[in-house]
C-alpha cells in the first residue's frame, strides 16, 4: 500500500510543461502533468495502451483524432493509445492533469520531464 499527496506533484512549469511521476509499476504509470497557461501538450499517440486523464485544476481542451472535447475539474477522460491526442490549457492558470497509462508502454513515458 502506498499513499500519495497530489500537491507534492503540483509544480509551476519553468517552460511549458512539468511532468512529475507519482508511480511506476509493471503494468501502469501514474503522473501529474502541469501545463502552463496558454500552452499545450503536442499531438502524439501511446501505441497499445489506455490513458486516463483527470483535471485536478484548470480547464482543458483535448483533441483526439481531430475531435475537440472540453475537460473541466473533476472530469475524467479515457483515450485509446492508438488515438492521436493533444491537450490544450484553456484556463487562466496552470492546468494540472492526473494521468495513468496502462500498460506502461515505452520506458520514456516513466520519468519526470520539463518541456
Amino acid at each position: 500500500m502506498n499513499k500519495f499527496i497530489f500537491n507534492d506533484y503540483f509544480h509551476e512549469p519553468q517552460r511549458k510543461i512539468a511532468k512529475r511521476m507519482i508511480f511506476k509499476g509493471d503494468n501502469v504509470i501514474a503522473f501529474v502533468l502541469n501545463i502552463a497557461k496558454g500552452e499545450m501538450l503536442p499531438g502524439h499517440t501511446h501505441l497499445e495502451t489506455t490513458l486516463f486523464l483527470q483535471v485536478m485544476e484548470g480547464n482543458a481542451k483535448v483533441v483526439t483524432d481531430g475531435n475537440e472535447t472540453p475537460l473541466n475539474v473533476g472530469e475524467l477522460m479515457q483515450i485509446g493509445g492508438q488515438e492521436s491526442m493533444q491537450v490544450i490549457n484553456t484556463g487562466e492558470g496552470v492546468l494540472r492533469l492526473f494521468v495513468t497509462i496502462s500498460p506502461m508502454g515505452s520506458e520514456d513515458f516513466a520519468r519526470d520531464a520539463n518541456i
